[in-house]
């Protein structure tokens, strides 16, 4: 190939990897976007959500309240 010819078609190429990072970059801005918006649902939720001693799992959380530790019995 001759160095115009190579040059159109390096033109050429640039052009076309433009316009995909173009795309690209809209694509970037979309899913953040949704990105944005589902944290805020999940934010939401957490919100509306009633506090209880569970967890997720459904497993009770321990109280952090200590317990009086039992007297010794003594036998005679």
């Amino acid at each position: 190939m001759d160095p115009v010819t190579l040059r159109t078609e390096f033109e050429k190429q640039l052009k076309d990897a433009d316009a995909k990072l173009v795309e690209a970059e809209k694509n970037l801005a979309q899913i953040k976007e949704y990105k944005t918006k589902l944290l805020g649902g999940m934010e939401t939720l957490e919100l509306l959500s009633p506090k209880s001693e569970e967890t997720q799992d459904g497993v009770p959380e321990q109280s952090t309240d200590p317990q009086p530790p039992e007297p010794p019995t003594t036998e005679s």
